[in-house]
């Protein structure tokens, strides 16, 4: 029913040119819809082993002749290369990833899904091919997950002057102020366990003030803002904002960037912070390690690292690429990456990550020079970030 195609580096090496050729109300008012599962009359025939991907927060879904994102059981998600330019630019992206020498797509490699070959699936009543990606929600019991797409201009070099026009209009006042649009998120409730999901309509609805309340919403901010969980997803974060200060290969539109944890994991972690903590702010218990799987007790005579949120409140400087902002952060993320390996006290692993996906629209860049555009969105996305992390103090 299906057919594999070997990814690249399952296959003999070859040289590789260009990347393409350039042929191809307030919040407490805003609707929230709860999570329910893609409607049997609109899922087609699918093999054994496929099923729609539940937790798929933007994007096209099973609905109106449209094809979504299908997941399998082995831990990977297929997403379909329906409209042929757009497939082909896509899948193409993935594959010269995999080859590239340069350095800036090699560590690109790293900020994006593990990409795994095609696959051609017999859908409906006729095959369609999909990219195979691994799922960065795999294991976890209660993914929340938002897409947040980056760059105050979403159409492409061969857009036409209609599409130009519409996506001008999309999420307007967030792209304009910010360089960032949210289309979709979902979040487990701690205190409930229910999930929430909001879609495009409620993303339409956000502008420079509010978005943050929406951030607030998927971070389970009523429980309290983690350190634990801003300290995982801005390590993500960081490593994409440092990417996009250097590279010159790319220009990304239409792109996103997806912040992903696990509420489980979040409330155990709250929990754990509780019960180690008598009323007089000391500890009571003393965690154990289990970063290599066998647990020891953990040492508290450890000199503690300086407090990198006191750090960073002392530069405050502003996030432009002609200062030396990265020079300046640069020893405050290494204390964060400590606080990463001291979370092994209470996690076997990190329960938050941050991935860019959708490439259908990446092209070459023309000249040698930074993708403002992109930069400017995932700096403003960074610097509200960190601006939580300073509420933590």
């Amino acid at each position: 029913m299906s057919r594999l195609k070997l990814p690249p580096y399952q296959r003999k090496k070859k040289s590789t040119g260009s990347l393409y050729r350039k042929s191809c109300p307030p919040l407490c008012s805003l609707p929230f819809s709860e999570m329910t599962s893609v409607p049997s009359n609109n899922i087609p025939n699918l093999p054994v082993g496929f099923m729609p991907l539940e937790n798929q927060v933007a994007g096209h879904t099973f609905q109106a002749g449209e094809i979504g994102i299908l997941r399998e059981n082995d831990g990977t998600i297929l997403k379909p290369a329906a409209k042929p330019l757009c497939g082909a630019r896509e899948i193409k992206f993935y594959e010269t990833l995999a080859d590239a020498t340069d350095p800036s797509l090699i560590t690109l490699r790293d900020l994006v899904p593990e990409y795994r070959g095609t696959q051609k699936i017999f859908v409906g009543d006729r095959y369609v091919d999909f990219m195979k990606l691994v799922d960065a929600t795999d294991g976890m019991l209660e993914p929340c997950i938002m897409d947040v797409k980056i760059g105050a201009r979403t159409w492409d070099p061969l857009a036409t002057e209609e599409k130009r026009a519409a996506e001008e209009q999309k999420y307007l006042s967030c792209k304009k102020a910010l360089g960032l649009c949210i289309p979709g998120f979902q979040v487990y409730h701690l205190a409930t366990g229910r999930v929430k999901r909001y879609s495009k309509d409620y993303g339409k609805k956000l502008n420079e003030k509010s978005v943050k309340d929406a951030l607030r919403i998927f971070l389970n901010a009523d429980s309290g803002l983690s350190r634990a969980l801003l300290v995982q997803l801005l390590s993500g974060l960081w490593a994409i904002q440092k990417w996009a200060r250097t590279q010159k290969t790319l220009r990304l539109y239409s792109s996103s960037v997806l912040l992903i944890y696990d509420a489980r994991r979040l409330r155990s972690n709250l929990e754990s912070k509780r019960r180690i903590s008598a009323p007089n702010g000391n500890s009571t218990t003393p965690p154990t390690a289990e970063c290599n799987g066998s647990p020891t007790p953990f040492n508290w005579n450890v000199t503690p690292a300086p407090d990198p949120i006191q750090s960073y409140q002392k530069i405050q400087r502003s996030h432009s690429a002609q200062n030396n902002y990265d020079e300046d952060l640069k020893e405050i993320r290494d204390k964060y990456n400590f606080m990463l390996h001291r979370m092994c006290s209470v996690e076997k692993k990190e329960w938050a990550i941050v991935k860019m996906i959708d490439f259908a629209h990446a092209f070459p860049a023309e000249q040698d020079s930074l993708d403002t555009n992109y930069l400017f969105g995932i700096e403003n996305l960074v610097k509200m970030f960190e601006e939580f992390l300073k509420e933590c103090e």
